[in-house]
């Protein structure tokens, strides 16, 4: 029986609150027609009007907590409560009223947002800018010399202070052209939406390929949520949202390709180097290339203590505990280089140095380091020197760059060592895997080591920096070779035990 609603009112007394709430949700696979029951997380917004109780549910806190701030306007405001939509009615828009555009939402939209971290703003900076470049009225274009303005602003000044000081004069022309001539965001089509999409699927640095589902994902959400967001504030009409018909492409997997759980993380045991392996390589990078002996170290610390590259560029002396003898050392790891522009961090933030990988800026982690590593980095210091600040690996005075190293010593080493077939392309997965070894699947080495080893999964967890032993273990499954066969003869031993009985 369909309920009655009252015709809108005034209410005389109004609240509104968040709650949040687990609910089962079972899903169906439409292939096997497998339903599958999980707990999902909704927000309510429940409250009264006149003694009159409402709720509506959101998938996400964010939109609950819009939805609420714009309750309370509507009711500060001295609207009229619709029971029906949950909502105060609001009357047409005044056509001198400042219409939301894109680049109006997306500036308020980001600077509502101080706590995300410097990755995630440059991140939603990136998918924001395009938007601004690319979502144009129709008839509207962009070319020369305001082009030239618009591009210098997005590059180098957009969601800079608030107060938008120390702009050049080019910038402040693309900053003016932009609020200009910016698409309101209620007129923004699904049709633009899909070219748009259409064009972020196309690498920048190779317009003949193109980019990864995953990465077509990560660049949309920002906008998406944007978009989401406005609607919630009622600066755009729910039916103009053009993002809920537009679906980015995925990857779609076959039955039989999907990983069980935990299986999507595991390290692929054909490219996890043994110690003699490692240390070959170590020796090969610093026959290669023009960089010399200075490197060796830097990469049997990834391949023995199991440094992430960016955690070993940061190693500075204070932190590297080398006993004389054959006593093995430590190395205390507190911090990562990274490449993210002064403008997206904080005025505290340093700009070169940032916290380790899902950890504090105080955090940090102890690792030991073996005494054939010991005896290595003695002479290094030795042969080397500190560098600035007291670096443990320099270059000409700075920290390693890590695109250098790539180019003229990790990439030269990797084919004199693991050769790829002259007659198959580079990507082709016919390839040895070997050689398209990461630097990074030198800290795997390390870890498969330590696990080979016989050393406790927590202590290996603890050494690597992982989050959880969890996601230790999901990572390095069935890296041990030999486990299957122990326990095939423990279950032999122990059936022969039970027989003999």
């Amino acid at each position: 029986m369909a309920r009655n609603y009252p015709e809108p009112f005034v209410p005389s007394n109004f609240s509104c609150r968040v709650t949040k709430t687990t609910t089962a949700v079972t899903t169906v696979d439409r292939r096997s027609g497998y339903r599958r029951r999980r707990s999902a997380d909704r927000w309510d917004v429940n409250g009264r009007a006149d003694g009159i109780e409402y709720s509506k549910r959101f998938p996400r806190a964010g939109l609950a907590e819009a939805w609420k701030e714009r309750l309370e306007r509507g009711y500060a405001s001295g609207l009229p409560f619709d029971l029906r939509a949950k909502r105060f009615i609001v009357p047409e828009p005044d056509p001198s009223r400042n219409v939301a555009t894109v680049f109006s939402i997306t500036e308020e939209f980001y600077r509502g947002h101080p706590e995300w971290e410097p990755k995630t703003k440059l991140l939603a900076a990136t998918a924001f800018n395009r938007a601004r470049l690319w979502l144009l009225p129709e008839g509207i274009v962009l070319d020369g010399a305001p082009r030239a303005a618009v591009v210098d602003y997005l590059d180098h000044a957009s969601f800079t202070t608030p107060d938008r000081a120390g702009l050049t004069e080019q910038q402040a022309v693309g900053l003016a052209w932009l609020e200009a001539h910016s698409q309101p965001a209620a007129d923004v089509t699904t049709a633009q939406i899909e070219e748009f999409v259409r064009r972020f699927e196309t690498s920048q640095r190779n317009p003949k390929k193109k980019v990864a589902a995953a990465t077509i994902v990560r660049y949309t959400q920002p906008l998406r949520a944007c978009w989401a967001w406005a609607v919630a504030r009622d600066d755009i009409p729910v039916s103009h949202n053009p993002w809920l018909a537009v679906k980015a492409r995925r990857k779609v997997k076959t039955k039989a390709q999907q990983p069980a759980s935990g299986q999507g993380l595991a390290v692929d045991k054909d490219i996890v180097l043994d110690v003699p392996q490692a240390i070959a390589l170590a020796d090969r990078c610093a026959e290669v290339g023009t960089w010399g002996g200075v490197v060796s170290c830097y990469v049997l610390v990834m391949a023995l203590c199991g440094l992430r590259p960016n955690e070993a560029v940061g190693l500075l002396w204070e932190d590297v505990e080398l006993p004389p003898g054959d006593s093995p050392g430590w190395l205390t790891v507190r911090r990562s280089r990274r490449k993210v522009a002064a403008r997206w961090l904080d005025p505290d933030e340093d700009p070169e140095w940032g916290p380790l990988k899902d950890r504090g800026i105080a955090d940090t982690r102890r690792v030991p380091v073996p005494p054939l590593l010991v005896q290595r980095l003695q002479r290094h210091r030795r042969d080397f020197g500190e560098g600035p600040d007291g670096l443990v690996f320099h270059r000409r005075g700075r920290p390693f760059d890590l695109s250098l190293f790539a180019r003229d010593v990790w990439e030269p080493a990797r084919a004199e060592m693991f050769p790829p077939r002259k007659n198959l392309a580079p990507g082709d997965p016919r390839q040895p895997k070997l050689s398209r070894l990461r630097r990074h699947d030198l800290r795997h080495a390390a870890c498969s080591w330590w696990l080979r080893s016989g050393v406790d999964a927590t202590v290996c967890q603890r050494w690597s920096g992982h989050k959880s032993l969890s996601v230790f273990l999901d990572v390095y499954q069935g890296v041990a070779p030999g486990r299957e066969d122990d326990g095939v003869q423990k279950l032999v031993r122990s059936l022969a035990e039970v027989v003999g009985q």
